[in-house]
């Protein structure tokens, strides 16, 4: 039997440590020899370096990004047709790209098999007939993914469709996303639903890929400026930090700003909530109040919380309910649905009418999303979208 050796004068190249020196080096404001690691990192077989690159080339030149990103693919790295996708679907501001180009690097990826270009394309197509292209596809790659994700099986026979049709069905799947089935009910404070604004897909998604993350809940103390539990609110929670932002975050978080109306880089960090039987958050304000300096510090962060957006996941048996105890509404969780509503007037004065409670759950759970908008740019605004 021949035994391999080890060639001495060509030495293993460590991309994780080539990384940690690029990391280093933008922190120390060196861009330059930062990009050369990445490089040489990524000519070395390191695809987590390819996309770090791309990141920082993108915000340089979105189109030499582009570009980059098509050629790694031809060599064989995975996954940066879905960052390309990614990249420009929700970081370009330019809108140099087709909807086609979004489908199409999505499509290449998902039939290639990753998991997460089938989970877009599943998530922004509304018609199941078509979907379930996709829907077979990922209970080939991910049997078990599709089992918690999916209402039904699906073989790749039974969803025969052509690319026109795939294409056709993204295109106004993502043109939904800025439509809404609204209903206004209170206009003191702008209190508005969408009904069905989340696909089934991404309710599922989130809480499935975010519930072994959840801690429980916290209030900040307005003296002292730290979390602490308090049975004032229970639950448990977890914040979808800038790492945690893939295609179902970013479109859900692009679903709410196009619903309220406001930049994404003025939102605080969106949550993920979760509430068991008899859990609750007793009646509070979502503005900032009160003149102590740990509250006045907080305002400098993109200034007050003008507005509340809430995302249901699922539907609540019974209780659950958002309510408003000065207008005397209580607005139902039903999956699916987002809701807004103003914390402060145009003068930036406290609307007391927004005094508002999580109620108890009394049978079942509730799972929601939370969105805090500020009345400018926030540090989470301008680290997760520039």
């Amino acid at each position: 039997m021949a035994i391999k050796t080890q060639t001495m004068n060509k030495p293993v190249m460590n991309t994780q440590s080539l990384i940690r020196q690029a990391i280093a080096c933008f922190n120390q404001n060196d861009p330059q020899q930062g990009k050369a690691l990445l490089q040489r990192a990524a000519d070395a077989g390191s695809a987590a370096a390819v996309l770090y690159y791309a990141d920082i080339l993108f915000k340089e030149d979105r189109l030499a990004a582009y570009k980059y990103l098509g050629q790694q693919w031809q060599r064989g790295v995975k996954g940066t047709l879905h960052r390309r996708a990614l990249l420009r679907c929700f970081f370009d501001k330019q809108n140099s790209y087709t909807n086609d180009e979004l489908f199409s690097d999505l499509h290449e990826e998902a039939i290639d098999g990753d998991i997460q270009s089938i989970v877009a394309l599943i998530s922004v197509m509304q018609s199941a007939d078509v979907s379930r292209y996709y829907c077979a596809l990922l209970q080939q790659f991910s049997p078990e993914l599709a089992q918690q994700l999916l209402h039904a099986s699906y073989t790749v026979q039974e969803a025969s469709v052509t690319s026109t049709e795939l294409s056709q069905a993204f295109s106004t799947g993502l043109q939904g996303w800025q439509q809404f089935n609204c209903e206004k009910i209170n206009s003191d404070i702008g209190l508005v639903v969408a009904k069905a604004a989340l696909t089934d897909i991404e309710c599922r998604y989130m809480m499935l890929r975010f519930s072994s993350l959840l801690q429980p809940s916290q209030i900040v103390d307005p003296v002292s400026g730290t979390a602490k539990q308090n049975p004032y609110r229970t639950g448990s929670m977890v914040a979808i930090v800038p790492e945690y932002l893939d295609w179902i975050a970013l479109g859900i978080e692009l679903k709410m700003s196009a619903f309220a109306g406001f930049a994404r880089q003025n939102g605080e960090v969106m949550n993920l909530i979760h509430y068991d039987v008899q859990q609750r958050y007793l009646p509070h304000f979502d503005a900032i109040v009160g003149d102590t300096s740990t509250l006045s510090s907080q305002l400098r962060n993109g200034g007050q919380r003008q507005l509340t957006v809430l995302a249901y996941l699922n539907t609540v048996s019974a209780g659950g309910e958002t309510s408003f105890p000065k207008l005397g509404i209580k607005v139902p969780a039903q999956a699916g649905d987002m809701l807004m509503f103003r914390n402060i007037d145009a003068a930036g004065k406290l609307l007391q009418a927004s005094y508002h409670a999580g109620e108890p759950v009394q049978a079942g759970e509730k799972w929601l999303l939370s969105k805090w908008v500020r009345q400018g740019v926030t540090d989470y605004g301008t680290f997760a979208y520039g």
